[in-house]
């Protein structure tokens, strides 16, 4: 995994700089005073300053991440053209392909959701090793730091393996034991993302340490530990942790639609901001546009089709457009395609733990506050109450119809939950090259040709 894994040899400095750099066109997550001395690695965790640049850089990197952009790179809009909730218009071969089911093990976009998680994943696990073994930062600001990191790198691992099934995992910087890593079975890899967020837990609490909500708290390490108790199906654990989350009343459904995706939203658990000053979001330059251009896309008549007249999300988060005499729908959560003064990248919200809620009830047999839960979400949205006689297939219909209205185009939400629910293959139905075994994207081929020992490649690939 030569390619993979950052080799142990870091400058500081050197990262430093970067930050720096960076900094100065960037919008701000983190106030540091930069140092103007060199500093190596050992020095790096005794400086409050420069740990948090570290971290800074850590959430920068976050940011800008392959796995986790909204932009045409990203799962988050390939995998909305890989299922059936986007159409595209544009030309560019590597989209298309995903759109057409054609992917491979070199597909350029997929191999860098690899690549880019693991070298950020070393960075990560670099950082809890040197704030664990310092003696000289305070106690409680060790804990908070360690509270985000455990969660990111949670979050990286819990994308790699609903992506890729099996995988590497590693928390050391051993560069001699990180290259010839092996791939551990799914359920081994969720357990160990379940450690690292009842950690993060712990160490986390409900408060926000920027207003903008840029930072992870105890919220964002519950919402990711929910989704991985109901992968492991310990529904149990799963309603449990829902209900503390929303019992803390610190977030709520926005009323108003045309303001769920803006920076102040009271449903928003954690955004991203962009990455300039009044810069647009990175959904907002995907989905927006009067002209097709080369990564255009529009919603697909099925889910346009799914929306009742009375939702409210129909009249707020699309938009009639009339291209060549003939009417498509485009993506219109985020409003703003030039001057942005109020909009963030939104990553998580709090109608992801009602959904995840109904869900973990269901497959408990709680069949009535699980529709119960889910008509909240409904009747928000301007929507008359699922009945309660819903039978399992009924409830499962209803719940990925209703997700997908709720979700289209964010973080993967289809794809994830049409694997949960074993429905993948229903895309067969209206995706032409859809197989079976593409409910797992291929390791990408450049890394198994460095280390033998993630082979055999997935199925089909």
């Amino acid at each position: 995994m030569k390619n993979i894994i950052i080799k142990n040899s870091i400058v500081i400095y050197t990262l430093l700089i970067g930050i720096l750099l960076s900094s100065i066109s960037c919008t701000s997550q983190i106030e540091v005073e930069m140092p103007n001395e060199k500093i190596d690695q050992s020095e790096v965790y005794k400086d409050l300053a420069t740990t948090k640049a570290v971290l800074n850089n850590i959430y920068l990197d976050f940011s800008s991440s392959y796995i986790f952009s909204k932009s045409n790179v990203g799962p988050s809009f390939n995998l909305s053209l890989f299922t059936d909730e986007l159409d595209y218009h544009g030309t560019n071969i590597t989209s298309n392909d995903i759109y057409e089911n054609s992917i491979t093990d070199n597909n350029s976009y997929i191999s860098s959701w690899w690549n880019n998680s693991y070298q950020n994943i070393y960075t990560i696990n670099a950082f809890i090793e040197g704030v664990n073994g310092s003696s000289y930062l305070d106690s409680n600001l060790k804990k908070q730091f360690l509270g985000e990191t455990y969660t990111l790198r949670a979050l990286y691992y819990h994308y790699l393996t609903i992506l890729f099934g099996d995988i590497p995992h590693t928390v050391s910087t051993d560069y001699n034991f990180n290259k010839s890593l092996k791939r551990l079975p799914y359920q081994e890899v969720l357990l160990k993302i379940e450690s690292d967020l009842t950690s993060a837990i712990e160490l986390l609490d409900y408060s926000n340490r920027d207003p903008n909500k840029f930072y992870i708290n105890k919220s964002v390490a519950q919402i990711i530990l929910i989704e991985n108790y109901i992968l492991q199906k310990k529904y149990d654990k799963a309603e449990s942790t829902a209900r503390l989350l929303l019992d803390q009343k610190q977030y709520s459904i926005e009323g108003d639609l045309s303001k769920t995706f803006k920076k102040g939203a009271k449903s928003t658990v954690w955004q991203i901001a962009p990455k300039f000053t009044m810069g647009v979001t990175s959904e907002a330059s995907q989905y927006l546009f009067s002209n097709f251009t080369v990564n255009s896309t529009t919603i697909t008549k099925k889910l346009l089709e799914s929306f009742d007249d009375k939702d409210k999300r129909k009249k707020d988060w699309l938009n009639k457009i009339t291209l060549n005499n003939e009417d498509f729908y485009q993506v219109y959560k985020y409003k703003n395609n030039q001057n942005n003064t109020d909009e963030f990248s939104i990553f998580y919200r709090i109608e992801q733990v009602y959904f995840q809620l109904a869900y973990s009830l269901f497959m408990q047999a709680n069949a009535k506050q699980a529709i119960e839960t889910l008509n909240i979400i409904r009747k928000e949205r301007g929507l008359e109450d699922l009945p309660s006689t819903l039978n399992k297939q009924e409830f499962i219909t209803n719940y990925l119809e209703e997700s997908s209205r709720e979700f289209f185009t964010e973080n993967a939400r289809r794809f994830i939950d049409l694997k949960i629910n074993d429905k993948i293959d229903d895309l067969k139905l209206i995706k032409p090259n859809f197989q079976s075994y593409h409910n797992l994207m291929p390791i990408p081929y450049r890394q198994l040709e460095i280390n033998k020992n993630l082979l055999p490649n997935n199925p089909g690939y």
